[in-house]
């Protein structure tokens, strides 16, 4: 197993800039409110707001972490429950491993497709 090595607080500041980020173009797409801020949002529209900010996150991550075992869910987990504290959002608290998981899942797949495909084709 690979740890990685990151203190929560750095996951967390990555994770609301991407938020924010993700927030910004969804105001320019007209599907958000312009001036909205993200602790105006309604709970469904924010936690998709996060997962798509972590799913955009790990897919800059190298390919190795993601597809091999480390301690990414716990991260993600930990990362996302300390949003409860900076939103005000209680909700993020029962934010469990299992989701995280959920998350992780498509991209280490995937991934995994991705390199036999091209083993199969280098060799």
């Amino acid at each position: 197993m690979i740890e990685i090595r990151i203190t929560i607080d750095t996951a967390l500041s990555l994770l609301l800039e991407r938020m924010k980020l993700e927030l910004r173009i969804r105001q320019k797409e007209k599907r958000i409110m312009p001036g909205v801020k993200l602790e105006e949002l309604p709970q469904k529209m924010l936690k998709d707001i996060v997962e798509t900010a972590v799913f955009d996150t790990i897919f800059l991550l190298p390919i190795d972490l993601i597809t091999t075992e480390t301690n990414l869910v716990q991260i993600i987990t930990s990362t996302i429950r300390a949003l409860a504290k900076v939103l005000n959002r209680e909700e993020f608290l029962l934010y469990s491993s299992k989701q995280s998981q959920r998350l992780i899942n498509p991209i280490n797949i995937y991934f995994q497709n991705y390199l036999k495909e091209n083993n199969f084709s280098n060799n």
